[in-house]
């Protein structure tokens, strides 16, 4: 049998300024149409179940703009095909209370062969497939009291996940996590596992499918790793087939510029050159870092050319990066000397502890660093 695993779609997601004509985010509209076009890829391919690992919405509470366009979208799927879709509930998609009612309970009401499970391991018998699929939403991790195993029996077993397998995904700081040897790879056909953006395989029977879309925090790191899409298990080879998400947005993230001795005109004609190996900006999302310019220089930089790169991407951002010392007399805390506030803030930031769940420190520092050059180049405009 053939098996699609997608997950990490985050309908509802937004980002930036730009609106569609109809005027809806531009990323949310994104999005939404990079997974309407994975489901219409999906049909293509002769798959006999369809599982979503976690995060369908980007939210707990999605806007009634995103439900509509994805109840309009099952509708017609459901109408030509009725492939069975087992939906795993996710971080952002599941209330952490059972009473608090979940958006996903909505599906298997509306449409049929649709199962969704988002609070406790179960496992989800289709006898007509000779396939059995055990759920582990993200919300079940803290919860469950058994092992991660499937019961006796032949056929095809499945597990469906949502959560953090320790020492596979960098940056994820879930206070529970599997360790790998929890989920007994041998007894498994395939282990679809969701919540890591990124592509990886944790062992040749079990991935991270990554996102279908640039939705985390951190886009850019995405930007650097495989392509985003979905995979087919087909248990026949037994194989992993590694689909594209079809018309995706290009996102750049640009080798870091070195602006150790460049004056502003230098810095500036360094990141036209760069910019210019894209062949265009028209729709396309990018980051520039520059590091090492001290805020003196970045004063200096053309910000009227900058603003007019800037309006022909779909998102252009501009990362500057100061020194990392402002001469030796900072770095041996000599009296009187000072520092950047860029450097201030990122060892004061990646410090932190005790911070809520969900937020990485170094997130933060990076996030902070964004805003203190955007104040830059604000003082520059004065």
């Amino acid at each position: 049998m053939r098996i699609a695993h997608i997950s990490d779609v985050h309908l509802g997601y937004r980002a930036y300024a730009r609106l569609t004509p109809e005027g809806v985010n531009q990323r949310e509209d994104d999005v939404f149409g990079a997974f309407e076009r994975v489901l219409v890829d999906v049909t293509g391919r002769n798959v006999d179940l369809i599982v979503i690992a976690g995060d369908m919405f980007h939210t707990v509470r999605p806007s009634n703009l995103v439900i509509q366009k994805t109840f309009r979208l099952f509708s017609r799927f459901r109408r030509k095909y009725d492939t069975p879709i087992v939906i795993v509930g996710g971080n952002h998609d599941t209330p952490k209370s059972t009473d608090a009612g979940c958006i996903l309970d909505l599906f298997p009401d509306a449409f049929e062969h649709v199962y969704v499970r988002h609070h406790g391991y179960e496992g989800l018998g289709f006898d007509g497939l000779g396939c059995r699929v055990y759920c582990l939403p993200y919300f079940a991790l803290h919860e469950r009291n058994t092992q991660v195993r499937p019961a006796e029996g032949g056929g095809v077993n499945v597990l469906a996940l949502h959560g953090t397998v320790r020492g596979v995904a960098y940056g994820m700081h879930d206070p529970v996590q599997l360790d790998p040897g929890e989920l007994y790879f041998d007894e498994w056909n395939y282990i679809a596992v969701g919540h890591y953006h990124i592509r990886t395989e944790i062992a040749p029977n079990c991935f991270y499918s990554g996102a279908t879309e640039y939705t985390s925090t951190n886009i850019w790191e995405e930007a650097r790793g495989p392509s985003k899409g979905y995979l087919i298990y087909d248990s026949e080879g037994p194989e992993v087939e590694v689909h594209g998400t079809p018309g995706l947005r290009e996102v750049h993230d640009l080798a870091p510029l070195a602006a150790e001795d460049l004056c502003g005109e230098e810095i500036m004609g360094a990141i036209e050159t760069q910019l210019a190996g894209l062949n265009g900006l028209q729709d396309r999302i990018v980051r520039v870092v520059v590091d090492g310019i001290p805020r003196s220089i970045q004063r200096d930089l053309d910000w009227g050319r900058l603003r007019e790169l800037k309006s022909q991407a779909m998102h252009l951002e501009l990362a500057l990066r100061p020194p990392a010392r402002a001469g030796q007399a900072a770095a041996d805390g000599v009296a009187g000397s000072s520092r950047p506030l860029e450097v201030e803030w990122r060892e004061f930031a990646e410090a932190l502890e005790g911070l809520p769940r969900g937020i990485d420190p170094k997130r933060l520092s990076a996030l902070g660093s964004q805003y203190l050059a955007k104040a830059a180049e604000e003082e520059a405009k004065l």
